[in-house]
């Protein structure tokens, strides 16, 4: 596996991207309904340690951008990458890889079809993003 053709900034803001999403989807859009859909009270929400929440979440966001990079780069450089390539790639990953894995296990958990959107729907829109990021700034 070749790493140099990762552009390793790329990386970095593709990850700063997810996290931010991440707020927005959880914060103002959605964050009501995906409180309640997982059961948890404000007062759970104003105990918890963000700290540790939101460091672990942006060191994952890395981890799943330094994967999409592997993917696009790690083998060779890819010539036809640039944004609607990686866009393309991102949509398709969260759509058949990331919307099965989560309403699978969502299903036996016994969980909302409605959490299922909210969560699912954030990974798609995620990792198209991610892909736009690494596939338009070689």
């Amino acid at each position: 596996m070749d790493v140099s053709a990762i552009n390793w900034l790329a990386v970095i803001v593709a990850a700063v991207a997810f996290f931010a999403l991440g707020a927005v989807w959880y914060g103002p859009i959605f964050g009501k309904s995906w409180q309640k859909g997982v059961g948890l009270s404000d007062d759970d929400m104003k105990n918890a340690n963000m700290g540790k929440l939101f460091g672990s979440a942006f060191i994952f966001a890395l981890i799943i951008s330094v994967g999409m990079a592997i993917f696009f780069y790690g083998f060779g450089e890819n010539p036809d990458m640039n944004a609607t390539y990686g866009a393309t790639m991102g949509l398709m990953t969260g759509i058949f890889f990331l919307f099965p894995s989560i309403s699978m296990n969502y299903l036996f958990a016994r969980k909302s079809a409605g959490l299922m959107l909210i969560d699912s729907g954030y990974h798609i829109v995620a990792y198209t993003i991610v892909g736009i990021i690494l596939g338009a700034w070689q």
